[in-house]
């Protein structure tokens, strides 16, 4: 029996068997699916389910089938096309690449999924840097290993006047402060830092400029936990795109999502 149509996204696609492909989206309802998509490449189908599947393009899809492979029966066009040009473009396939490899099937996670969304718009006008953070971190408390910043691992409140450690597997650990703290390199974050995160994330404060490198820094290293050793095709495209685009630029001066 075939689902109802439900809103989704496309994050990966690749050529199946005889004319048809291989997907996974992100559903509202269902999370993460992969799904076969049957002579979506034959003329004479016209093409249309090759031209509607592509990223960023949001969708709507009914799946049916009882294994973990489904079959996609439906597929119309939601809404207008989210159109990503330059190095934006790598990011949302970063945020693609993410879920693929990270989010578990069919698990449920309309927060996620709204938090794609407004990603994804938000890429169309800037580069996004905090929304791309608050994705991460996003997803980080949908996989169970959730950022506290107002809390350190035992559970005690965040002083402004400490200096904390970032373990990957525990939290962020007090330390005793030294004059050398100074905030960034090496997991080592001082509590007025933390705070200010924490401020920016639960009550719209705004996010110093000088922490957004640091925040980066920890979900990089919190998201690397998860993701092992195989580093993220999406970070080397954009590396290839940059070195393209400015031949002379060294590697230590790429940046990446």
């Amino acid at each position: 029996m075939a689902s109802e149509l439900e809103p989704a996204w496309l994050l990966h696609r690749r050529n199946y068997g005889d004319g048809g492909f291989l997907v996974d989206v992100l559903g509202l309802n269902s999370g993460r699916i992969s799904a076969v998509v049957r002579g979506a490449r034959r003329k004479a189908r016209g093409g249309s389910h090759a031209g509607v599947l592509q990223p960023f393009i949001p969708l709507l899809v009914a799946t049916s089938g009882r294994g973990e492979l489904k079959t996609l029966n439906r597929l119309e066009v939601a809404s207008a096309t989210v159109e990503l040009t330059g190095e934006r473009i790598f990011s949302g396939f970063y945020l693609n690449e993410l879920l693929v490899r990270l989010l578990p099937k069919f698990v449920s996670c309309p927060t996620l999924f709204a938090r794609y969304g407004g990603t994804i718009e938000a890429l169309m006008l800037t580069e996004a840097e905090l929304d791309l953070r608050k994705f991460e971190l996003t997803l980080l408390e949908e996989l169970g290993y959730g950022l506290r910043f107002d809390a350190d691992a035992n559970n005690d409140a965040v002083e402004a006047t400490k200096s904390y450690f970032y373990d990957p597997a525990k939290g962020f650990l007090p330390r005793v402060f030294t004059s050398g703290d100074v905030g960034n390199g090496e997991g080592v974050l001082r509590g007025d830092q933390l705070l200010n995160i924490a401020d920016w994330l639960f009550n719209g404060d705004g996010l110093e400029l000088s922490n957004w490198q640091s925040l980066k820094e920890l979900t990089r290293v919190a998201l690397q936990l998860q993701l092992g050793d195989r580093p993220l095709k999406s970070r080397e495209l954009l590396k290839a795109f940059r070195w393209r685009e400015e031949p002379v630029a060294k590697p230590e001066q790429c940046s990446t999502p």
